[in-house]
């Protein structure tokens, strides 16, 4: 799900279903990860895509986020 307007994200969240699902609540915390991408790369909520990075387990972050995959590149 991208966070910003454009086809290329540097920035969005990978969800553990789609949004607005009427089948499921709203997300948990711990059921997405927040991507930060040093390169904005294509995003398209059509298609799955295999993203790499550095995992991070935040803890206690105020944002409410519980992991963040740092440095996400395509692959």
């Amino acid at each position: 799900m991208p966070l910003d307007n454009g086809a290329r994200q540097k920035r969005f969240v990978l969800l553990a279903y789609p949004p607005g699902c009427p089948f499921h609540f709203h997300a948990m915390p711990n059921q997405f990860i927040e991507v930060l991408a040093d390169i904005p790369f294509p995003t398209d909520e059509r298609k799955m895509h295999v993203v790499s990075g550095v995992l991070e387990l935040t803890g206690q972050d105020e944002s409410g986020i519980f992991y963040r995959l740092k440095a996400a590149s395509p692959s």
